[in-house]
């Protein structure tokens, strides 16, 4: 160290020159004082030291030494170099700095500049300080200033409740462990100490601060408890703290937007999660909850969705048939009866297995079976767990309580919160000051049917649990809110109080819920029972978990892409079926048809499905006694002369031979009794159909059983119109 630098007068560097504060400190006439020389000064802390208003302004002077213990005898030191160089005074002691205009240094210098430690920004004196523009250093100022409260003695109280085990007073009056649900006259008692984990937090940071603090309990003021904050306990604290009345409050105490406006507070001791307590799962008795067990394997959304599919896969397959009419009542009929059949295959674990069907129907029958195959297996897997449990599911979230529309109880310190949070939501709050156990005594009033209880400061207190046990209550896990906790401190004490319970926290294992554990443990606390919800069904969660729509995603997007595929290639046949008497379409028609397969029909009216059979003297149908349709005979027929076909009917007696067109270019040759039918020439509705019937491969074939069908819906709508002279 150069000491004949330090010895110096200077003013300071060009563009930050030290600067006459002795107006500054003057004014502060709360701050005023008398120093040793009789002269009158101002107070650096509240504690002193007195110095004279002179202090830190117009030169670069040692002007710690006057202010620090370590430098009591630095003036007596000063112009001799020997005595000096033998002392084991600090050299900060000797370290020039003087007050300074922080605008002017800061815009026309490179000096360090810093705001005052005696004077912070809430004080209203702007004091700044520079040790640089001395040719010093602030290095080892800066260094001491570990000691970031200067040995405060704080004067601290408690909220007025008794929280166990974060803080609490006992009443000897009543016993040596009683310790009170609500504080009386012990709580003014300041010759009974205040217990709890925070006061032994508080006591672990002042160990290791080394004297940078001490925290003297007090109680609260009676009119902050009994006038002001009648209903809110911390309330009163933070008041207390925010009048000046007191440094710090410790306790549970939440951060909340309004008190943020009374106070400081330090940074969050821990977070605290405001959870729905709700009555414990009981045993199912109602028959009703018997009877809707079957139901419960499945959402409402999966169930919404199977009656979806059975009625999709039923749309289709009417399509898919070969229905053709112009009546929407015809498709409305068929419709109910597929679906009414397709349900019935779904219920039985399975699907129709038709040979005959056209390979659209086919694929879309595949991909329903094994939407049927998953769905089918995962609720019969379910099914018995779900039968057999002795548990109704609880009303276990948030959401569920707000649907229902069901009162909670809530702690009335979050009402601005929590309301913000939960607009919808119908809270209950108790105004008489009893904290948590007033929420308990709105709940046995039948003022709300939940509680919304903060985890923190109600695990801990054994007598609160008890009582949930008494009522059944559980702590489920549906977070209504989380609101940090926190002390309310002095502005001037915050920061510093903060970075010893960071010291404390990352350096010396300084925590408030290892302090609660090493509580629980020496006093060997357990609750009476478990109210935790979620240790003690978590295996049954995992086993009565519902089946979701995204469970099923997979099967339903198989079923999906083998419907599409097969209405694909259903439109691409209807196109053909339309072109089929364009001559440059006649192959596209017999490649679809062939590839597709042929039709297949479908009566409403019960019995009403006929299919043809192969016999030796050609193909047979027959069919019921409402259509009165006895048979079709189709004889031998070859590609060089049209084809004819006999229609024995029951309600004529008489067979009618009708000749169709088409299978060559000559008109049919008719005789006595036959009756000639053209594709195109009669115009007829087709209601219904009454023949389903194979695939050829012989084109032949396949041509002349697309004639026959048409015929056969002719002569069917002719029937019901009564036209019997229509074949004569």
């Amino acid at each position: 160290m150069n000491t004949s630098n330090s010895n110096s007068t200077t003013t300071g560097e060009d563009g930050c020159q030290c600067i006459n504060a002795s107006s500054i400190l003057a004014s502060l006439t709360d701050r005023s004082c008398t120093t040793s020389s009789s002269q009158p000064g101002i107070l650096l802390t509240v504690n002193g030291p007195c110095v004279d208003t002179n202090f830190g302004s117009n030169a670069c002077l040692p002007h710690d030494s006057l202010v620090d213990s370590d430098c009591s005898h630095v003036s007596t030191l000063l112009g001799s170099s020997s005595s000096l160089g033998s002392s084991n005074i600090p050299e900060r002691c000797f370290r020039p700095w003087c007050f300074v205009d922080a605008m002017e240094c800061m815009g026309g210098s490179s000096e360090r500049v810093f705001r005052s430690k005696y004077f912070p920004a809430d004080s209203d004196v702007d004091l700044f300080y520079s040790s640089s523009t001395c040719s010093s250093s602030s290095s080892d100022w800066e260094s001491s200033q570990n000691n970031l409260l200067g040995g405060e003695s704080m004067i601290a109280i408690t909220a007025a409740y008794n929280i166990v085990p974060y803080v609490y007073k006992r009443d000897p009056t009543n016993g040596v462990n009683n310790i009170p649900v609500v504080p009386g006259e012990e709580y003014y008692n300041n010759t009974i100490p205040h217990e709890g984990v925070h006061i032994n937090y508080v006591r672990a940071l002042q160990k290791i601060s080394v004297g940078d603090f001490t925290a003297n309990f007090v109680h609260g003021s009676k009119a902050s408890i009994t006038r002001v904050h009648p209903g809110s306990p911390g309330n009163a604290a933070v008041q207390d703290v925010a009048d000046g009345l007191v440094d710090i409050a410790v306790g549970p105490i939440w951060i909340t937007g309004d008190r943020l406006k009374m106070t400081t507070f330090t940074m969050p001791v821990q977070q605290d999660r405001t959870v729905l307590v709700t009555a414990r799962p009981g045993k199912s008795r109602s028959f009703i909850e018997e009877t809707e067990k079957v139901l419960d394997p499945f959402t409402h959304g999966v169930w919404f969705l199977l009656i979806g599919m059975i009625f999709v896969t039923a749309l289709l397959s009417v399509w898919f048939s070969g229905k053709r009419s112009r009546r929407p009542s015809v498709y409305a009929r068929l419709a109910v009866d597929e679906f009414l059949h397709k349900g019935t295959f779904f219920c039985s674990a399975g699907v129709e297995q038709d040979e005959s069907a056209s390979l659209p129907r086919k694929l879309l029958m595949f991909g329903f079976g094994f939407f049927i195959l998953i769905v089918v297996s995962a609720y019969v897997a379910n099914l018995a767990a779900f039968l057999t449990r002795s548990y109704s599911p609880p009303v276990s979230t948030i959401e569920d309580v707000i649907a229902r529309q069901m009162n909670i109880c809530a702690h009335p310190v979050l009402a601005d919160d929590i309301k913000l949070t939960h607009p919808k939501a119908n809270f209950v709050f108790n105004q008489e000051g009893k904290e948590l156990y007033g929420l308990v005594d709105d709940y046995d009033a039948k003022k709300c049917e939940v509680m919304a209880v903060g985890k923190m400061d109600s695990l801990g207190d054994l007598k609160l649990i008890d009582l949930f046990c008494a009522r059944d209550l559980v702590f489920t896990d549906s977070l209504v809110m989380e609101n940090p906790v926190g002390f309310p401190i002095r502005s001037d004490l915050a920061s510093g109080f903060s970075y010893w319970m960071y010291q404390g926290e990352k350096y010396h294992d300084i925590d408030v819920q290892i302090l609660r554990e090493e509580y629980n443990e020496e006093f060997q606390r357990q609750p009476s029972c478990n109210v935790l919800l979620s240790e003690q069904s978590s295996d049954e969660n995992s086993e009565y978990a519902k089946i979701d729509v995204a469970n099923l995603f997979l099967p339903f997007m198989f079923f999906v892409v083998f419907a599409v595929v097969g209405a694909l290639l259903q439109l691409y046949y209807r196109c053909a079926v339309k072109q089929k008497e364009s001559e440059s379409q006649t192959r596209a028609f017999l490649w679809a048809t062939n590839l597709l397969g042929s039709h297949s029909t479908l009566n409403l009216r019960g019995s009403s499905r006929k299919k043809l059979k192969r016999y030796s003297s050609g193909i047979s149908s027959k069919a019921d006694d409402e259509d009165e349709i006895v048979g079709i005979q189709l004889p031998t027929f070859s590609e060089d002369s049209n084809a004819t076909f006999t229609l024995a009917t029951g309600s004529f007696g008489v067979n009618k031979t009708v000749c169709i067109d088409g299978i060559r270019d000559d008109p049919c040759s008719l005789g006595s009794g036959s009756q000639g039918i053209d594709n195109g020439q009669h115009e007829l509705e087709m209601e219904d159909e009454n023949l389903f019937y194979d695939p050829e491969e012989d084109a032949s074939l396949s041509r002349l059983l697309g004639k026959l069908e048409d015929v056969m819906d002719r002569y069917q709508e002719v029937k019901r119109k009564k036209n019997t002279g229509y074949f004569t």
